[in-house]
């Protein structure tokens, strides 16, 4: 608790200070949601165990019977019993813990800093929902109540890398709706509207990720469904928000034309009340904020 305590009285003194601050201090202000967030994930364990309510799994898994015959996380493997494919998706499902901190990086140190906090706040939005239904209304997935896959896929890099770090560093409770597949998917969706290539070229990890999830036994097909279905919700709700500002910018005369984008004006602040716009040149435009 005093752990807790103290790292909000940081990040809050943090936010207190003036936008722009030099070295380690900047750094920390920038990248503490990328750190923060996924050492939280195991909190919510706890929290499930102490307040949520767990009917919704048995909910999900009656869902699942009545919809697709039984449960695909069961039965997937066995339609598609061969080795190779099970390193690959086991491979993309590890490789989720890289998307945010590689991408980010990429565009933090190369000066996109506009797109590194449009990634991070996004993210963020993403993992603060899926958190708080966790804890309300946990779900038990099937890496806890069905067998694990077992041969012929144990005993290989990949499936034995992922299943030892989700059993050391998973959290009970949090399978509704899958983190691993919103973030990916929100990701994605980043990636597609700024920088389209990098989009094509991780959609091959983000399919096989969204596949594994059900395939290794980690989530229910219907976990995929709402982790989906938050990416794009969390996603658009964005999208419509920085659209929303862009009309109302151009209904005041400020000649801005292109879709709003970060500039740095605090820890987390979206674009809609950072109270500055950007002109596709990327010179500053004063603008009004939202309320």
């Amino acid at each position: 608790m005093l752990a807790h305590v103290a790292m909000s009285a940081v990040i809050t003194g943090l936010s207190l200070l003036p936008n722009k601050l030099s070295g380690a201090l900047q750094f920390f202000r920038d990248w503490y949601p990328v750190i923060l967030l996924p050492l939280l994930f195991k909190e919510v364990e706890v929290l499930a165990a102490g307040f949520g309510n767990w009917g919704l799994t048995d909910v999900l898994q009656s869902l699942e019977v009545d919809w697709f015959g039984g449960h695909p996380s069961l039965y997937l493997s066995g339609l598609l019993p061969w080795i190779p494919l099970s390193e690959y998706l086991h491979f993309c499902y590890f490789a989720y813990l890289l998307l945010v901190p590689t991408i980010g990086s990429y565009w933090y140190f190369t000066g996109e800093r506009a797109k590194f906090h449009e990634l991070v706040f996004l993210v963020s939005v993403t993992l603060t929902a899926s958190y708080l239904f966790f804890a309300l209304f946990p779900v038990d997935s099937p890496f806890y109540l069905f067998p694990p896959l077992g041969a012929p896929f144990e005993g290989h890099f990949f499936y034995d890398l992922v299943h030892f770090m989700a059993g050391r560093g998973g959290a009970r409770g949090g399978a509704f709706p899958s983190s691993h597949v919103s973030v990916a998917t929100v990701v994605l969706l980043v990636l597609w509207g700024r920088e389209r290539r990098l989009a094509f070229a991780l959609l091959p990890i983000v399919g096989g990720l969204v596949l594994a999830t059900v395939y290794g036994r980690f989530h229910y097909a219907l976990d995929v469904v709402a982790g989906l279905a938050l990416a794009v919700t969390v996603f658009g709700a964005f999208t419509a928000s920085a659209a929303r500002a862009e009309g109302e910018s151009r209904s005041e005369g400020t000649g801005v034309s292109a879709s709003v984008r970060f500039e740095r004006a605090g820890p987390l602040e979206p674009p809609f009340t950072s109270g500055r716009l950007l002109s596709p040149n990327g010179q500053s435009t004063q603008g009004r904020a939202i309320e």
